[in-house]
């Protein structure tokens, strides 16, 4: 078979992996006091089962105040009897399971931890952290202290070891604790912590030769470094292999490689990042030790993963996400059912960019993602199969549509356009949105597979309703762009965003565009006309901030993007007043801005439900869902789940 190196075995210490995969660590904040719960376990476990090799339980917090928000502790020797349960799962499924120790350093915040965060030295703290919280002025950690959380690190070790975890890595990336000492960046110390690079190292040093000492030399150890902090004065790639040769010389098993920091976006590649994005970190690294390599950085793809075996850039292939989406994501590619895996696509919307009242990892591909131990969202048969006319063909109705498909009901799906996809299609024209276009790819295709009845150029009418007599109407009819109370917006030249994105208005080079609304939408559209045309942008935008509400990765590539385009504006608090002829009379800090000899305005400011539908044929059918955004507007994960919900209530 084609991918038949992805399978061949390997040794890391002394355990014999069954495969190349490991699920890489990831952070899933499914506990509020530290102790593993029944939903984290049944999340791993449910990844044990998928074929995976081995997997590592990301950031098991040493102590609480390196919690940044929803980690489980390995701080007393009382949590051990519920990580055994967690290991003893996993191992049910022929798959090892290491623990990530780790201590968020100064990336947590009273706020998350209830603690001060520490650190090294003093750092200027970051304006927002991955959660958007703020950063708060870290303590700087007296020696004493520095002594006393190598122990606390040594004992999570320890403690590991005697839940039943058959290794550790000790998390030394992206600027948390054990890296702030590593690098010169964070590391401003005078004492024997500090200075010189046996100093820098010192921390680390000692934590591992103190867990040697507690579980002995046979228990593997392994390091998750940073291959490049990608910061001015931090840590390199010359400095990453001198770090890589230093930790191979104190015994570690194996060096998982990964990039930045904290609140950096590479931390976690997005959409903007090319697949493989880290391997040329790793390849530098594995040609410099002689353990075993692991590399991460969306590697999401069979292709991907194999090339980065042959040609030697990496010995193992961390997938987090890839797991995320698919949990039987290796036994399926093992039994060649490639058109059967969900691939993640990278938008990081359920995984990474978690907002703080619903941490818990999710997946917008994978609704059962974090929600393994609920009942109500397995797929079951249903007791009668009914018709159900599924009206819009959008994210949320495909997946309605397909999710009522394998529960046996007769579907058929009416969408008034040429194509299906709906704000996906618009969704995936912005540079670097590739993903959104796969993600459209794999609802068609799945509901295509499972034969559900599609009909497009088909608006649905209340005759319509009539003459197919459904049983169930599932309402998915989307958005229609908000165009607000402002004179002038009723002028030819003025479009939404949706009419660019969607082709049925041309943008011309030389033009001179203004763009109302600085959020996603109309940031990633100006993206697009500065990416395909020669023009003039202007956006105007009433907050402080372009792209606020997107996630803050990636949010933080695009205004990268933003710094290379010379000919767009950026008004920020700035409210239109007036379009008033082909003048745009704007407002800031109390004083008229005028943009004149305006060719086009885009109008951006948001989406409203589109009711219509639903509200004309509720008396029509007995049995009426509205999803997606045609309940209110929403994101794509949101959107996706609710059509997931709808279908398993009929």
């Amino acid at each position: 078979m084609k991918y038949d190196a992805l399978f061949e075995p390997i040794r890391i210490g002394n355990l014999t992996l069954k495969n190349r995969f490991v699920m890489a660590p990831m952070a899933v904040h499914m506990t509020n006091d530290g102790s593993i719960t029944p939903e984290e376990i049944a999340y791993y476990e449910r990844r044990a089962q998928g074929g995976a090799a081995m997997l590592i339980c990301g950031s098991i917090c040493i102590k609480p105040d390196g919690d940044f928000g929803g980690q489980a502790y390995i701080d007393n020797d009382e949590r051990i009897a519920d990580l055994r349960e967690l290991t003893d799962a996993v191992h049910k499924h022929d798959c090892y399971v290491f623990a990530q120790i780790h201590h968020s350093g100064r990336a947590t915040n009273i706020r998350t931890s209830g603690y001060q965060p520490v650190a090294p030295s003093y750092f200027e703290p970051e304006t927002y952290s991955v959660f958007k919280a703020e950063y708060d002025k870290p303590r700087v950690l007296t020696t004493q202290e520095v002594e006393d959380y190598v122990e606390y690190y040594a004992q999570a070790v320890r403690r590991a070891k005697e839940a039943g975890f058959d290794g550790v890595e000790l998390h030394c990336a992206h600027g948390y604790l054990i890296c702030a000492f590593m690098s010169p960046l964070t590391n401003k110390r005078t004492d024997k912590y500090g200075g010189s690079f046996p100093a820098r190292m010192r921390f680390v040093t000692e934590i591992i030769n103190r867990s040697r000492e507690l579980v002995g030399d046979d228990y593997p150890i392994t390091c998750r470094i940073v291959g490049d902090e990608l910061r001015a004065g931090g840590i390199d790639m010359t400095l990453s292999v001198e770090i890589a040769i230093y930790l191979e010389s104190l015994g570690v098993a194996a060096l998982s490689v990964s990039a930045g920091m904290y609140p950096y976006i590479r931390t976690v590649p997005n959409m903007y990042h090319k697949r493989g994005i880290n391997l040329y970190l790793a390849d530098n690294v594995r040609e410099a030790v002689n353990v075993p390599v692991i590399s991460a950085g969306q590697l999401n793809r069979p292709d991907v993963q194999l090339e980065a075996l042959q040609k030697g850039k990496a010995d193992i292939i961390a997938i987090g996400r890839v797991l995320l989406a698919d949990p039987d994501y290796p036994n399926k590619l093992k039994e060649g059912k490639i058109d059967e895996i969900t691939y993640c696509i990278a938008c990081n919307k359920g995984c990474h960019d978690r907002t703080a009242g619903e941490r818990y990892v999710k997946c917008t591909m994978n609704v059962q993602t974090g929600r393994e131990t609920k009942p109500e969202y397995k797929i079951t048969p249903c007791e009668k199969a009914k018709k159900v006319m599924v009206v819009g063909g959008g994210p949320s109705g495909l997946e309605a549509a397909i999710v009522l498909k394998q529960r046996g009901h007769n579907v058929a799906l009416y969408e008034a356009g040429t194509d299906l996809g709906g704000r996906l299609t618009l969704a995936a024209v912005p540079p670097y949105k590739r993903g959104y276009g796969e993600a459209r790819e794999q609802l068609i295709n799945n509901a295509n597979a499972l034969g559900v009845e599609i009909h497009l150029n088909s608006p649905v009418t209340a005759e319509l309703i009539k003459s197919e007599k459904p049983e169930v109407l599932v309402v998915a009819t989307g958005t229609t762009p908000i165009i607000p109370p402002i004179p002038g917006l009723d002028q030819d030249f003025v479009v939404t965003a949706d009419d660019v994105l969607s082709g049925k208005v041309e943008v011309k080079d030389g033009q001179k565009i203004v763009i109302i609304g600085g959020g996603a939408v109309g940031a990633e559209t100006a993206h697009y006309i500065m990416d395909t045309k020669d023009c003039f942008v202007d956006i105007i935008e009433m907050l402080d901030g372009i792209g606020i509400d997107m996630p803050q990765d990636a949010r933080i590539c695009l205004l990268e993007h933003y710094g290379t385009f010379e000919k767009l504006t950026q008004h920020l608090s700035t409210k239109v007043k007036e379009v008033c002829g082909n003048t745009v009379v704007a407002e800031k800090d109390g004083k008229d801005v005028e943009l004149t000899d305006v060719d086009m305005v885009i109008v951006a400011v948001g989406s409203k439900a589109n009711t219509t539908l639903a509200d004309s044929v509720k008396d029509l059918v007995k049995e009426v869902y509205v999803t997606g955004d045609a309940d209110h507007p929403k994101d794509l994960v949101k959107a996706i789940r609710q059509g997931y919900e709808a279908a398993l209530r009929i």
